[in-house]
């Protein structure tokens, strides 16, 4: 065989010869030898096997997708390539397409559709998810579940499950994974819910990684508990650190004392002076705020010291002036692009989410050829992006969420430090861990001494998923069987396995320790009476609550209904309940019966020994939290979805268990605020409005922005009397879901905005100037509003697509969608 391999063999089976001839023509493409990995999930992947690989960032885990590409296309066989976010799917396709060619190479992300029926697409998980619902995707054999980890997202891991949920069982799921610590655990939820899958855990880096702590002198100490004393010890002596305390150090000038870390940053230009003189660059500096960015690019710029080779600075300035001849309507003038290329030409970059896809991947490109040794980045940056350097440097150990600061998670450390050894060049990658405090070198040492977390489920029922499965299952209890094959629900019950297991000792050792027993049935059959007479109790009240909820629904049908329009028969709700007052009290007959069958029922002592069991105050308080906890984790998804329903029964959006035209429409989209646009589109709310106006108004829903600017919004629409009065019913609509939506404890998101109202207007009446749009009209980052654009694009192409909406909507939102798709906007479609 090539190479000196031996034949490759799953288990004791040898691969066929055609398989195994495969194999060998895909290693002939690579000029180095596979890792024992990469072979297994390669050959696991040639005899037919489903593979869920976690491994190190920068492993290889790529090359495994592409052999289930490589297979795919030798078998004339069509195949699916899923990422999380837009721009990685950008990036795939970029590749893929010099790789395999144009024709054998499509995209679908919503607001950008070309080749949909090439042998190789890719696409985003929200569009592969509808298809699967759809049961649209003709010829399909593999898909690529690429950065599997982000099903633990909160807000994205639904789409995930749902994928692997409805996935044809015929094909092949090839699941890369970062490291996670359950990946044997959701392997065997996905072999019981899809089809067998074989887990492959790699821990080893390709490049060996070396951590260090940095203090804001420039001194870096090994990640251990010595250090971290030491550290905190000195951040309160009048002394200054000694030299041989550390591994190396920033020289400074004289002695001073080594004053308390307060909560602020390293200096930037210390830590760099650090990575120059240890020959760590190239470097990605991760900075948790985008203005933190920037500001640490200006500094460095400030003092003067040029990065980069000057004898290589007609490179990077030919680079430069392609770009910008590539991408006529950028303009180099802007604050934030003068900044940015002030620093390409002087060997450092700025990276995050504002930036103009075009100068992010420039950026990305002068990197990769060693005409950049420092790039300032956000965390974005970690996730997928072909970027690897030399050293990775951690600004802080917090970074800001939706409810405060918080620490990083392990997975999140190691996503990040992962950038830091180039396979082939670095013998080692470096990651610094610049501390923002004494008390911080704790907290380091701790993440990086700390195993990665595992993923929890972040399984949700919202609207578009409760109107899909209602119109692919139509039964209630195929809709709840397939609610419940969730990771969320496997999980759940892994929990309640648990807490069964704790009850019962707790039961034995509570019952030994206060005299309580049974003459003729152990302590836990008596217990599991207490607990079935508490269900039936329970569900005595839940029938109740039903029963009203549904006696509501009925009485407040028809508020969402357009005019003329026949009120619906009986209840949605106990439709898909599948209980009446009569499939409920027969329940209920059936319980009781089953109740009184237990020996407990008619025992003399019951009550003696009930008694002693309510005196003792612990053990009825620990069956009570855990009688509680089993009921929640046991139909908390479907209690779920039947909140949702009432919800859209109140609207009159299901009828007898079918989807109106409304609920058709929120099947349809991909898309948070999916409820509330499918309110506004059937309020009349959009008729008569000029493109312009309508996607105006329609920018109102799309996601929230990382900032809401109201000012600009006010005084636009100041002289727009007829669109003002349509904003002010579109506020009224929101805020009607938002109270139905707690009226019912429901929390989903509800969202709306003006932010891009002014711009989205102006850009759409067909203003050219764009820099004067961005700060007349929005004030923001460039690339957020290009990035709004573009998701109000897709959001009108779904309206434009929806056979529920009159034609003459329609041809609007083509009119709307055409003005909004052009210039800077169109030219960052594929970026």
């Amino acid at each position: 065989m090539a190479k000196g391999h031996s034949p490759i063999e799953i288990g004791s089976s040898p691969l066929p010869q055609d398989a195994r001839a495969l194999i060998e023509s895909f290693r002939d493409r690579y000029p180095f030898p596979f890792d024992p990995f990469q072979e297994e999930a390669i050959s696991l992947i040639a005899g037919g096997s489903s593979v869920i690989v976690s491994a190190p960032t920068g492993a290889g885990k790529t090359l495994i997708a592409e052999f289930a590409i490589y297979q795919a296309l030798a078998h004339q066989q069509r195949i699916a390539y899923t990422t999380p976010i837009k721009a990685l799917s950008n990036q795939k396709y970029a590749d893929f397409t010099r790789q395999w060619g144009e024709e054998m190479v499509g995209i679908l992300t919503g607001d950008v559709k070309v080749n949909p029926r090439a042998p190789l697409v890719i696409m985003t998980t929200e569009i592969l998810r509808n298809k699967f619902y759809g049961g649209d995707f003709e010829g399909l054999h593999y898909v690529v579940l690429d950065e599997c980890h982000y099903m633990g997202n909160v807000g994205r891991g639904t789409v995930w499950e749902e994928i692997i949920i409805n996935c044809p069982p015929e094909v092949q799921l090839v699941a890369l994974s970062a490291t996670v610590s359950n990946i044997g655990e959701i392997a065997e939820w996905i072999s019981q819910t899809h089809r067998p899958i074989r887990p492959i855990h790699h821990l080893v880096r390709p490049v060996p990684l070396q951590y260090l702590l940095c203090d804001k002198e420039g001194q870096l100490w090994p990640p251990d508990p010595a250090s971290a004393r030491r550290i905190i010890q000195a951040s309160f002596s009048d002394r200054s650190i000694s030299e041989d305390r550390g591994i190396g150090r920033w020289e400074r000038r004289g002695e001073r004392r080594h004053q308390i870390l307060r909560r602020r940053a390293l200096d930037e230009s210390i830590a760099i002076s650090v990575l120059r003189a240890h020959h760590w660059l190239p470097v990605i500096y991760f900075i948790f705020s985008r203005s933190g960015c920037e500001r640490a690019l200006a500094r460095l710029l400030e003092r003067g010291e040029p990065l980069l080779d000057p004898a290589r600075g007609e490179e990077v300035e030919e680079a430069i002036q392609l770009t910008l001849l590539d991408y006529p309507s950028i303009s180099p003038e802007t604050n934030l692009n003068r900044l940015i290329l002030r620093g390409l030409r002087r060997g450092v970059g700025l990276h995050h989410a504002g930036v103009l896809p075009a100068l992010k991947r420039l950026t990305e490109v002068l990197f990769e050829r060693g005409l950049v040794k420092v790039v300032f980045a956000t965390e974005t940056m970690s996730l997928g992006i072909h970027m690897p350097a030399k050293s990775v440097v951690i600004g802080g150990l917090r970074k800001r969420s939706d409810f405060g600061f918080r620490g990083l998670t392990v997975g999140e450390l190691t996503q990040m430090a992962g950038r830091a050894g180039r396979r082939g060049i670095d013998p080692e990658g470096t990651c610094l861990l610049a501390l923002d405090s004494a008390e911080a070198a704790e907290d380091a040492v701790r993440m990086v001494r700390g195993d990665p977390e595992p993923i929890e489920s972040q399984f949700r029922i919202g609207y578009s998923s409760a109107t899909l499965l209602i119109a692919l299952y139509r039964e209630p209890e195929a809709i709840r069987k397939t609610i419940e094959k969730s990771f969320g629900q496997f999980q759940n019950r892994r929990k309640i396995e648990t807490i069964r297991t704790e009850q019962a000792g707790v039961i034995r050792r509570l019952a030994d320790a206060e005299g309580i027993a049974s003459p003729c049935c152990p302590v836990s059959t008596l217990i599991e009476y207490r607990e079935r007479r508490a269900a039936l109790e329970q569900e005595r009240e839940r029938l109740m609550t039903l029963h009203v909820a549904t006696a509501r629904a009925g009485r407040t049908g028809g508020r969402g209904r357009r005019r003329g329009r026949a009120r619906p028969g009986p209840s949605s709700l106990s439709f898909f309940t599948g209980e009446s007052a009569e499939a409920g009290r027969a329940k209920l007959d059936a319980m009781a019966l089953a109740l009184s069958q237990m020996p407990c029922h008619r025992c003399p002592e019951r009550g003696r020994r009930e008694r002693q069991i309510k005196q003792s105050r612990q053990l009825g308080q620990m069956l009570e939290r855990h009688h509680q906890t089993q009921q929640q984790l046991q139909n908390s998804y479907w209690e779920q979805f039947l909140r949702v329903v009432a919800i859209l029964q109140h609207f009159d959006y299901i009828e007898n268990g079918l989807l109106r035209a409304e609920g058709l429409l929120i099947a349809s989209l991909r898309h948070d605020n999916e409820l509330l646009v499918a309110r506004v589109a059937f309020s009349g709310l959009l008729d008569g409005l000029s493109p312009e106006e309508l996607a105006a108004l329609l920018s109102c829903l799309i996601e929230e922005p990382r900032t809401n600017e109201q000012a600009v919004a006010k005084l636009f629409l100041r002289d727009q009397a007829h669109l003002r009065r349509r904003v002010k019913t579109l506020e009224g609509l929101s805020q009607e879901v938002d109270r139905v939506q707690r009226s019912y404890h429901v929390d989903l998101p509800v969202s709306m905005h003006t932010t891009y109202l002014a711009a989205t207007h102006r850009w759409a009446s067909g203003e050219d100037d764009w820099v004067a749009l961005v700060e007349q009209s929005f004030g923001g980052h460039e690339g957020d509003l290009i990035r709004a654009f573009r998701r109000l694009i897709d959001l009108c192409r779904q309206l434009e697509e929806s056979p529920e909406l009159p034609t003459g909507l329609t041809r609007t939102l083509s009119r709307a969608t055409e003005m909004l798709d052009r210039g800077i906007v169109l030219e960052s479609a594929l970026i």
